[in-house]
């Protein structure tokens, strides 16, 4: 259940991301850090951990944060 409410804050902050272009910069700071993404997405007010992140990424590979 804990990954679920998890992966549900991330989908929530990564929908927010798409359409704000100050929170971009600052995932593109990250490059491919997740650490660094979660820090930026607690900052906004969302709660998931790196390894969500990382098997979100792996199930959506061409939405994940990219390195620039």
């Amino acid at each position: 259940m804990e990954y679920a409410m998890s992966r549900h804050q991330l989908e929530l902050f990564m929908r927010k991301a798409k359409g704000n272009t100050s929170m971009q910069r600052e995932l593109d700071k990250c490059g491919e850090n997740n650490s660094c993404v979660v820090s930026v997405a607690r900052k906004h007010g969302h709660k998931f951990s790196p390894a969500t992140l990382t098997r979100w990424q792996h199930d959506h590979s061409e939405e994940a944060p990219q390195a620039h």
